[in-house]
Protein backbone atom coordinates (compact mmCIF):
# COMPACT_ATOMS: atom_id res chain seq x y z
CA UNK A 1 0.00 0.00 0.00
CA UNK A 2 3.14 2.63 1.11
CA UNK A 3 4.41 2.23 -2.44
CA UNK A 4 1.56 2.34 -4.00
CA UNK A 5 0.65 5.56 -2.27
CA UNK A 6 4.65 6.68 -3.31
CA UNK A 7 3.54 5.67 -6.92
CA UNK A 8 0.89 7.99 -7.21
CA UNK A 9 2.62 10.88 -5.22
CA UNK A 10 5.39 10.56 -7.89
CA UNK A 11 2.89 10.10 -11.13
CA UNK A 12 1.02 13.45 -9.64
CA UNK A 13 4.01 15.01 -9.43
CA UNK A 14 5.59 14.06 -12.98
CA UNK A 15 2.51 15.02 -14.20
CA UNK A 16 2.45 18.66 -12.65
CA UNK A 17 6.37 19.03 -14.17
CA UNK A 18 5.15 17.89 -17.38
CA UNK A 19 1.91 20.48 -17.22
CA UNK A 20 4.20 23.66 -16.15
CA UNK A 21 6.52 22.90 -18.92
CA UNK A 22 4.13 22.27 -21.64
CA UNK A 23 2.07 25.51 -20.45
CA UNK A 24 5.38 27.55 -20.52
CA UNK A 25 5.94 26.53 -23.89
CA UNK A 26 2.74 27.55 -25.34
CA UNK A 27 2.62 31.03 -23.47
CA UNK A 28 5.87 31.90 -24.84
CA UNK A 29 5.43 30.14 -28.04
CA UNK A 30 1.86 30.82 -29.33
CA UNK A 31 2.96 30.32 -33.33
CA UNK A 32 3.49 26.63 -33.15
CA UNK A 33 0.04 25.68 -34.32
CA UNK A 34 1.05 26.74 -37.69
CA UNK A 35 4.24 24.84 -37.06
CA UNK A 36 3.23 21.51 -35.60
CA UNK A 37 -0.73 21.64 -36.26
CA UNK A 38 -3.48 20.20 -35.41
CA UNK A 39 -1.71 17.88 -32.69
CA UNK A 40 -0.24 20.80 -31.31
CA UNK A 41 -3.89 22.26 -30.98
CA UNK A 42 -4.94 19.54 -28.76
CA UNK A 43 -2.77 20.12 -26.76
CA UNK A 44 -2.96 23.63 -26.54
CA UNK A 45 -6.59 23.29 -25.65
CA UNK A 46 -5.46 20.51 -23.09
CA UNK A 47 -3.32 23.21 -21.22
CA UNK A 48 -6.32 25.66 -21.60
CA UNK A 49 -8.36 23.23 -19.60
CA UNK A 50 -6.14 22.39 -17.44
CA UNK A 51 -4.77 25.68 -16.50
CA UNK A 52 -8.60 27.23 -16.00
CA UNK A 53 -8.89 24.15 -13.60
CA UNK A 54 -6.41 24.65 -11.63
CA UNK A 55 -6.59 28.58 -11.28
CA UNK A 56 -9.84 28.04 -9.89
CA UNK A 57 -9.16 24.94 -7.41
CA UNK A 58 -5.80 26.34 -6.49
CA UNK A 59 -5.64 29.88 -6.86
CA UNK A 60 -9.45 31.11 -6.36
CA UNK A 61 -9.91 28.29 -3.69
CA UNK A 62 -6.63 28.93 -1.53
CA UNK A 63 -8.02 31.00 1.49
CA UNK A 64 -10.80 28.35 1.31
CA UNK A 65 -7.99 25.79 1.70
CA UNK A 66 -6.13 26.98 4.47
CA UNK A 67 -9.24 28.18 6.51
CA UNK A 68 -10.57 24.47 6.11
CA UNK A 69 -7.29 23.06 7.19
CA UNK A 70 -6.87 25.60 10.26
CA UNK A 71 -10.41 24.13 11.53
CA UNK A 72 -8.70 20.27 10.95
CA UNK A 73 -6.01 21.09 12.35
CA UNK A 74 -7.64 22.94 15.48
CA UNK A 75 -10.46 19.14 16.05
CA UNK A 76 -7.08 17.31 14.95
CA UNK A 77 -4.69 18.39 18.13
CA UNK A 78 -8.13 17.64 20.20
CA UNK A 79 -8.00 14.57 19.08
CA UNK A 80 -4.39 14.18 19.36
CA UNK A 81 -4.06 14.97 22.79
CA UNK A 82 -7.16 12.11 24.06
CA UNK A 83 -5.39 9.58 21.93
CA UNK A 84 -2.05 10.56 23.34
CA UNK A 85 -2.92 10.68 26.78
CA UNK A 86 -5.09 7.34 26.63
CA UNK A 87 -2.04 5.53 25.73
CA UNK A 88 -1.01 5.25 29.58
CA UNK A 89 -3.74 2.94 29.61
CA UNK A 90 -4.48 1.43 26.55
CA UNK A 91 -1.40 0.71 24.71
CA UNK A 92 -2.36 -0.29 21.38
CA UNK A 93 -5.74 1.68 20.78
CA UNK A 94 -3.85 5.04 21.95
CA UNK A 95 -1.27 4.20 19.66
CA UNK A 96 -3.58 3.52 16.77
CA UNK A 97 -5.03 6.64 17.29
CA UNK A 98 -2.92 9.04 17.85
CA UNK A 99 -0.23 7.78 15.18
CA UNK A 100 -3.32 8.53 12.42
CA UNK A 101 -3.78 11.83 14.11
CA UNK A 102 0.41 12.00 12.98
CA UNK A 103 -0.75 10.78 9.36
CA UNK A 104 -3.66 13.15 8.56
CA UNK A 105 -0.86 16.43 10.28
CA UNK A 106 1.83 14.92 7.83
CA UNK A 107 -0.98 14.90 4.95
CA UNK A 108 -1.69 18.04 5.52
CA UNK A 109 1.14 19.33 5.48
CA UNK A 110 2.06 17.93 2.36
CA UNK A 111 -1.24 19.14 1.03
CA UNK A 112 -0.18 22.78 2.05
CA UNK A 113 3.27 22.60 0.37
CA UNK A 114 1.54 21.55 -2.81
CA UNK A 115 -1.55 23.93 -2.57
CA UNK A 116 0.34 26.46 -1.47
CA UNK A 117 3.40 26.65 -4.87
CA UNK A 118 0.38 25.69 -7.13
CA UNK A 119 -1.91 28.51 -5.73
CA UNK A 120 0.72 31.42 -6.22
CA UNK A 121 1.99 30.00 -9.85
CA UNK A 122 -2.21 30.02 -10.67
CA UNK A 123 -2.10 33.53 -9.95
CA UNK A 124 -3.86 35.01 -13.39
CA UNK A 125 -2.36 38.47 -12.63
CA UNK A 126 1.22 37.79 -12.80
CA UNK A 127 3.87 37.38 -15.82
CA UNK A 128 4.96 33.97 -16.68
CA UNK A 129 8.41 35.77 -15.76
CA UNK A 130 7.50 36.05 -12.63
CA UNK A 131 5.89 32.73 -12.01
CA UNK A 132 9.40 30.87 -13.22
CA UNK A 133 11.33 33.37 -10.84
CA UNK A 134 8.89 30.89 -7.78
CA UNK A 135 9.22 27.89 -9.33
CA UNK A 136 12.89 28.15 -9.07
CA UNK A 137 12.69 29.78 -5.39
CA UNK A 138 10.26 26.67 -4.33
CA UNK A 139 12.94 24.07 -5.38
CA UNK A 140 13.76 23.72 -1.66
CA UNK A 141 10.04 23.09 -0.53
CA UNK A 142 10.17 19.95 -2.67
CA UNK A 143 13.39 18.19 -0.92
CA UNK A 144 11.00 18.99 2.44
CA UNK A 145 8.06 17.85 0.10
CA UNK A 146 9.75 14.22 -0.63
CA UNK A 147 11.82 14.47 2.59
CA UNK A 148 8.12 14.35 4.60
CA UNK A 149 6.32 11.60 2.09
CA UNK A 150 9.17 9.33 3.32
CA UNK A 151 8.29 10.29 6.87
CA UNK A 152 4.75 9.81 5.57
CA UNK A 153 5.34 6.29 4.18
CA UNK A 154 7.42 4.68 7.06
CA UNK A 155 4.24 6.04 9.57
CA UNK A 156 1.54 4.42 7.70
CA UNK A 157 3.55 1.22 7.39
CA UNK A 158 3.39 1.21 11.14
CA UNK A 159 0.34 2.37 11.54
CA UNK A 160 -0.69 -1.07 9.33
CA UNK A 161 1.14 -3.12 11.05
CA UNK A 162 -0.46 -2.33 14.46
CA UNK A 163 -3.61 -2.58 12.83
CA UNK A 164 -2.83 -6.51 11.60
CA UNK A 165 -0.95 -7.30 15.10
CA UNK A 166 -3.71 -5.01 17.75
CA UNK A 167 -4.67 -8.91 18.99
CA UNK A 168 -1.30 -10.24 19.46
CA UNK A 169 0.05 -7.07 22.25
CA UNK A 170 -1.86 -8.77 25.19
CA UNK A 171 -0.52 -12.50 24.47
CA UNK A 172 3.30 -11.63 24.27
CA UNK A 173 5.28 -12.34 27.45
CA UNK A 174 8.84 -10.88 28.62
CA UNK A 175 10.70 -10.55 31.63
CA UNK A 176 14.15 -8.35 32.11
CA UNK A 177 17.62 -9.21 32.57
CA UNK A 178 20.36 -7.23 34.19
CA UNK A 179 24.07 -6.62 33.61
CA UNK A 180 25.28 -3.91 35.09
CA UNK A 181 24.10 -0.58 33.11
CA UNK A 182 22.10 -2.70 30.45
CA UNK A 183 18.70 -4.14 30.47
CA UNK A 184 17.99 -7.08 27.88
CA UNK A 185 14.04 -7.17 27.56
CA UNK A 186 13.52 -10.77 26.37
CA UNK A 187 10.57 -11.58 24.58
CA UNK A 188 8.17 -14.82 24.40
CA UNK A 189 6.23 -14.86 21.59
CA UNK A 190 5.00 -18.80 21.36
CA UNK A 191 1.44 -17.44 21.96
CA UNK A 192 1.49 -15.14 19.00
CA UNK A 193 1.45 -15.48 15.32
CA UNK A 194 4.42 -13.17 15.72
CA UNK A 195 8.16 -15.02 14.34
CA UNK A 196 10.06 -11.66 14.72
CA UNK A 197 11.37 -9.03 17.33
CA UNK A 198 10.90 -6.52 14.41
CA UNK A 199 7.13 -6.31 14.56
CA UNK A 200 4.60 -3.44 15.67
CA UNK A 201 3.28 -5.01 18.81
CA UNK A 202 6.23 -5.43 20.29
CA UNK A 203 7.52 -2.21 19.63
CA UNK A 204 4.74 -1.35 21.67
CA UNK A 205 5.32 -3.10 24.54
CA UNK A 206 8.76 -1.63 24.47
CA UNK A 207 7.50 1.64 24.99
CA UNK A 208 5.36 0.37 28.04
CA UNK A 209 8.17 -1.32 29.05
CA UNK A 210 10.76 1.49 28.92
CA UNK A 211 8.21 3.73 30.19
CA UNK A 212 7.56 1.90 33.65
CA UNK A 213 11.59 1.02 33.90
CA UNK A 214 11.87 5.39 34.03
CA UNK A 215 14.26 4.88 30.80
CA UNK A 216 11.85 7.36 28.64
CA UNK A 217 9.97 10.10 29.31
CA UNK A 218 7.82 9.91 26.23
CA UNK A 219 4.20 8.17 26.28
CA UNK A 220 4.81 7.57 22.78
CA UNK A 221 8.47 6.84 21.29
CA UNK A 222 7.59 5.84 17.55
CA UNK A 223 6.11 9.62 17.55
CA UNK A 224 8.98 10.47 19.66
CA UNK A 225 11.29 9.14 17.56
CA UNK A 226 9.67 10.55 14.12
CA UNK A 227 10.06 13.95 15.13
CA UNK A 228 13.78 13.27 16.65
CA UNK A 229 14.86 12.00 13.33
CA UNK A 230 13.62 15.07 11.33
CA UNK A 231 15.40 17.32 14.06
CA UNK A 232 18.91 15.10 13.80
CA UNK A 233 18.24 15.61 9.53
CA UNK A 234 18.13 19.52 10.05
CA UNK A 235 20.94 19.55 13.28
CA UNK A 236 23.45 17.01 11.33
CA UNK A 237 23.18 17.94 7.89
CA UNK A 238 23.73 22.00 8.56
CA UNK A 239 26.96 23.13 10.31
CA UNK A 240 25.56 25.25 12.45
CA UNK A 241 27.49 27.05 15.15
CA UNK A 242 27.68 24.59 18.41
CA UNK A 243 25.95 26.50 20.66
CA UNK A 244 23.19 26.54 18.67
CA UNK A 245 23.08 23.12 17.72
CA UNK A 246 23.54 21.76 21.10
CA UNK A 247 20.16 23.08 22.07
CA UNK A 248 18.24 21.28 19.61
CA UNK A 249 19.98 18.19 20.64
CA UNK A 250 18.99 19.45 24.35
CA UNK A 251 15.36 19.35 23.27
CA UNK A 252 15.50 15.96 21.89
CA UNK A 253 16.43 14.61 25.01
CA UNK A 254 20.46 14.63 24.76
CA UNK A 255 22.01 15.86 28.13
CA UNK A 256 24.65 18.04 27.04
CA UNK A 257 27.12 20.26 29.32
CA UNK A 258 29.06 23.42 28.75
CA UNK A 259 31.39 23.76 25.75
CA UNK A 260 30.85 20.47 23.95
CA UNK A 261 31.11 19.70 20.74
CA UNK A 262 28.85 17.03 18.59
CA UNK A 263 30.69 17.43 15.14
CA UNK A 264 28.65 17.17 11.97
CA UNK A 265 27.02 13.91 10.80
CA UNK A 266 27.45 12.59 13.97
CA UNK A 267 24.22 10.56 15.05
CA UNK A 268 22.52 9.61 18.29
CA UNK A 269 20.72 6.45 19.12
CA UNK A 270 16.81 8.73 17.66
CA UNK A 271 14.96 5.89 20.28
CA UNK A 272 16.70 6.30 23.49
CA UNK A 273 18.72 10.17 23.01
CA UNK A 274 17.62 10.45 26.54
CA UNK A 275 20.01 7.79 27.26
CA UNK A 276 23.66 9.70 26.02
CA UNK A 277 25.52 12.11 28.51
CA UNK A 278 27.65 14.58 27.13
CA UNK A 279 29.66 16.56 30.52
CA UNK A 280 31.19 18.92 30.57
CA UNK A 281 34.34 20.38 27.94
CA UNK A 282 33.76 16.92 25.90
CA UNK A 283 34.24 16.62 22.04
CA UNK A 284 33.06 13.90 19.29
CA UNK A 285 34.24 13.90 16.17
CA UNK A 286 32.58 13.65 12.66
CA UNK A 287 30.19 11.06 11.74
CA UNK A 288 30.29 9.10 14.91
CA UNK A 289 27.33 6.58 16.34
CA UNK A 290 26.37 6.44 20.03
CA UNK A 291 23.88 3.66 19.78
CA UNK A 292 21.99 3.32 22.93
CA UNK A 293 19.88 0.00 22.00
CA UNK A 294 19.78 -2.79 20.06
CA UNK A 295 17.31 -5.70 18.88
CA UNK A 296 18.40 -8.97 18.61
CA UNK A 297 16.85 -11.95 16.73
CA UNK A 298 18.54 -15.06 16.58
CA UNK A 299 17.71 -18.83 16.88
CA UNK A 300 15.28 -18.69 19.77
CA UNK A 301 16.39 -15.25 21.10
CA UNK A 302 13.84 -12.32 20.80
CA UNK A 303 15.43 -9.38 22.69
CA UNK A 304 15.31 -6.20 23.01
CA UNK A 305 18.56 -4.58 24.57
CA UNK A 306 19.84 -0.87 25.78
CA UNK A 307 21.71 0.92 28.21
CA UNK A 308 23.00 4.84 28.82
CA UNK A 309 26.31 6.18 27.29
CA UNK A 310 28.06 9.08 29.03
CA UNK A 311 30.97 11.24 28.04
CA UNK A 312 32.76 11.97 31.13
CA UNK A 313 34.45 15.42 31.07
CA UNK A 314 37.60 16.45 28.99
CA UNK A 315 36.79 13.56 27.28
CA UNK A 316 37.48 13.42 23.18
CA UNK A 317 36.34 11.25 20.53
CA UNK A 318 37.42 10.83 16.69
CA UNK A 319 36.01 10.70 13.86
CA UNK A 320 33.93 7.77 12.70
CA UNK A 321 33.69 6.16 16.29
CA UNK A 322 31.05 3.53 17.21
CA UNK A 323 30.05 3.40 21.13
CA UNK A 324 27.67 0.33 22.11
CA UNK A 325 25.03 0.73 24.93
CA UNK A 326 26.32 1.08 28.17
CA UNK A 327 29.77 2.37 27.40
CA UNK A 328 30.88 5.37 30.03
CA UNK A 329 34.19 7.11 28.62
CA UNK A 330 35.95 8.42 31.10
CA UNK A 331 37.26 12.08 32.28
CA UNK A 332 40.09 13.21 29.79
CA UNK A 333 39.60 9.73 28.10
CA UNK A 334 40.84 9.75 23.93
CA UNK A 335 39.34 7.55 21.27
CA UNK A 336 41.19 7.09 17.86
CA UNK A 337 39.39 8.28 15.04
CA UNK A 338 37.62 4.62 13.29
CA UNK A 339 37.48 2.16 16.89
CA UNK A 340 34.14 0.09 17.96
CA UNK A 341 34.22 0.89 21.58
CA UNK A 342 32.24 -1.79 23.57
CA UNK A 343 33.35 -1.67 27.01
CA UNK A 344 34.09 1.39 29.41
CA UNK A 345 37.28 3.26 28.76
CA UNK A 346 39.23 4.09 32.02
CA UNK A 347 39.93 7.99 32.72
CA UNK A 348 43.06 9.62 30.96
CA UNK A 349 43.65 6.22 28.50
CA UNK A 350 43.45 6.24 24.62
CA UNK A 351 41.83 3.59 23.03
CA UNK A 352 41.72 2.57 19.51
CA UNK A 353 40.96 -0.65 17.40
CA UNK A 354 37.80 -2.81 16.52
CA UNK A 355 37.48 -3.31 19.06
CA UNK A 356 38.48 -1.00 20.74
CA UNK A 357 41.79 -1.53 23.39
CA UNK A 358 44.10 0.67 25.50
CA UNK A 359 47.35 2.58 23.74
CA UNK A 360 48.57 4.33 25.99
CA UNK A 361 47.75 6.31 29.47
CA UNK A 362 47.66 10.02 29.25
CA UNK A 363 49.11 12.12 32.16
CA UNK A 364 46.42 13.90 34.23
CA UNK A 365 48.70 16.79 35.31
CA UNK A 366 48.09 18.06 31.14
CA UNK A 367 44.74 18.98 32.34
CA UNK A 368 45.94 20.77 35.72
CA UNK A 369 45.93 24.27 34.20
CA UNK A 370 42.66 23.62 32.58
CA UNK A 371 41.12 22.51 35.53
CA UNK A 372 42.29 25.24 37.86
CA UNK A 373 40.97 27.52 35.49
CA UNK A 374 37.50 26.32 35.63
CA UNK A 375 37.41 26.51 39.26
CA UNK A 376 38.66 30.31 39.06
CA UNK A 377 35.81 30.82 36.72
CA UNK A 378 33.22 29.44 38.75
CA UNK A 379 34.94 31.58 42.12
CA UNK A 380 34.57 34.58 39.83
CA UNK A 381 30.53 33.62 38.82
CA UNK A 382 31.58 33.26 35.03
CA UNK A 383 30.12 30.08 34.13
Amino acid sequence: MVKKLKIVAYSLLTFLIITIILAIIDIQFPFLYEILGVGWLIIHNIITFLINTFVFVFYYNLPTYFLWSFILMAIHVIIYTISYNMIKKRRVGGSIISVLCFIVWLILFELSIVWGILGLLCNPFWVIEWKLILLVMAIPLLFIFFFFLNVLSDTISFWIDMIHERHEYSRIRYHIERRGKIKIIHFDTSLTRLNTVFCAAIYLLIEEILRKEGDSNSISRFIRSSITNIIYEIATHFNFWPRFKNKLFRFIGIKIGRDCLISQFTRVDALLPNLVTFEDHTAIGVASNLITHTFIDRANIRAFLYGPITICKYARIGANVIITPGVTIGEGAVVAAGSLVNKDVPPYTMVGGVPAKVLKKIDPELYRPRIEKEKWLRRKGLV
